[in-house]
């Protein structure tokens, strides 16, 4: 009797697939940077959220579906993956608390709806938030997956352990039972990794990559005074930012005048002075790149924050506000200010200097990819738009090939973060694409014609998205 049930909910459950919805996308260019292949008249067939065929009509024909969507002979990549997308911050303010200025960067929903909506409008469809407050981060992931808050698939770290207070962002426990506890809370609310952060001693950081070992979490770490090569004989999962400012990566007369400048803890001239300093022959840095390269050691580099701080003054040459449509109305106020921060005191001849060491961080860049370090694509921003589409750029102007930044955006961004179904256009994966109107591997510009986006399935089409930000940016706070 149990197995004549069986039989029958076997059966039952191949019918309803044989019965669940297809379609068919067809006449378009397949572009697969995994692969590095194109395909013209290509089609895919999606049938409960994955690509379950795909093929060329010449060769295949075309295999029945209940719907089908004609491309017009436009151009079908997988979905970018942004794996430094802080999309449940709010903005950053300074307010004062009891007589004190507090940085804060607690969110609000109706700004995270609007940057997720805009950030899927820009053909990002998987993201990673390498920090944020965890209760936001898994009330966003809850409406996302049951489609009230449509957006990019989240994954994500919590509050940073840090000692500089940071409302909405921040953490320090006094001892390790206090750490273990705090990890313990963040874990169940979800988060994927614990964040490690600039001011932290390297005992911390010490304690904090072998507490989240034990809790069967992750470690992603932004440093300063500790070194990458610590981090990384630790076992480090992920480095971010191209700022590794510690000392003991520099070498001779470049070191001491490096140690001297930190001596200001006021001076925020280190964020390019590093790259005056460094050089990548030396043996510190020579042993860095072989251990990442040697433990994997996956690292974003984020280069448009680094061009962001240079070029502070420029923003409005390098960001219009008309590309700004992607920022809800209340960052898009306040964002110029926040990036101009770290260089208020700067001389036009700080930023001259700042701006040709650009060149250096590039070069940072290609090195970390020569050694075959795992590299990714992040915008560090609230919303991926321009900043992402800037980043694979930069990554370009490092002297990568269009194929490799379409890897990095792709392919790269799901290796980054474990994922085995995505980043591909492939039998089997989360039908996770976007179509655009030009060919990225001709010109990286293309990216910014994305008309639709399909995301596990489901079809958004860009211009009904930003009629949704229409609304939303209309909402009271």
């Amino acid at each position: 009797m149990k197995k004549s049930v069986l039989v029958c909910l076997l059966a039952a459950l191949s019918m309803a697939q044989l019965n669940a919805e297809t379609v068919l996308y067809h006449n378009a260019t397949l572009i697969n940077p995994a692969t590095e292949q194109q395909l013209s008249l290509g089609w895919l067939l999606v049938q409960d959220g994955r690509i379950v065929k795909m093929g060329q009509a010449q060769a295949d024909g075309l295999p029945a579906a209940n719907r089908q969507i004609d491309l017009q002979q436009h151009y079908v990549l997988p979905g970018l993956i942004d794996v430094h997308l802080h999309l449940t911050a709010g903005p950053h303010r300074v307010e004062m608390r009891d007589g004190t200025p507090v940085i804060t960067m607690t969110g609000h929903s109706e700004i995270t709806r609007y940057h997720a909506l805009s950030t899927l409008a820009t053909g990002v469809t998987t993201a990673f938030s390498p920090a944020g407050d965890p209760v936001a981060n898994a009330d966003y992931v809850q409406q996302q997956q049951a489609g009230y808050w449509p957006g990019p698939r989240l994954h994500y770290a919590g509050y940073v352990f840090e000692p500089t207070p940071i409302l909405g962002g921040s953490v320090h426990p006094t001892d390790e039972a206090s750490w273990r506890a705090e990890i313990a809370s963040q874990q169940a609310m979800g988060v994927d990794y614990i964040k490690l952060y600039t001011g932290l001693t390297p005992g911390e950081v010490a304690m904090g990559v072998r507490l989240a070992r034990e809790a069967g979490l992750k470690t992603v770490a932004h440093l300063d005074g500790v070194s990458w090569q610590y981090a990384a004989d630790l076992g480090i999962d992920v480095l971010t930012h191209a700022l590794p400012t510690s000392a003991e990566l520099l070498t001779g007369a470049g070191r001491a005048a490096y140690l001297a400048e930190r001596k200001n803890p006021f001076n925020q001239r280190f964020i390019y002075s590093w790259f005056q300093h460094v050089d990548y022959d030396s043996e510190p840095m020579q042993r860095l790149i072989q251990t990442l390269a040697q433990q994997q050691t996956r690292v974003d580099l984020t280069l448009v924050v680094n061009e962001l701080f240079y070029f502070a003054r420029e923003l409005d040459a390098l960001y219009p506000e008309d590309a700004m449509w992607v920022f809800h109305p209340e960052t898009r106020r306040r964002w110029r200010a926040l990036m101009a921060g770290p260089s208020y005191d700067w001389s036009a001849a700080d930023f001259a200097i700042a701006q040709q060491q650009l060149p250096k961080v590039k070069e940072f860049f290609k090195r970390l990819y020569d050694a075959g370090v795992p590299l990714a694509i992040g915008s560090d921003s609230v919303s991926s738009g321009p900043f992402f589409l800037r980043e694979l750029q930069l990554s370009q102007a490092a002297g990568l090939s269009n194929w490799q930044v379409l890897q990095l955006a792709t392919v790269g961004g799901a290796h980054h973060l474990g994922l085995a179904d995505t980043g591909q256009l492939a039998e089997g994966y989360l039908a996770d694409f976007i179509v655009v109107s030009a060919n990225p591997v001709t010109d990286l510009n293309a990216l910014s014609t994305v008309h639709t986006v399909v995301q596990q399935g489901k079809r958004w089409q860009v211009e009904a998205l930003k009629e949704k930000l229409t609304t939303l940016s209309s909402l009271e706070l």
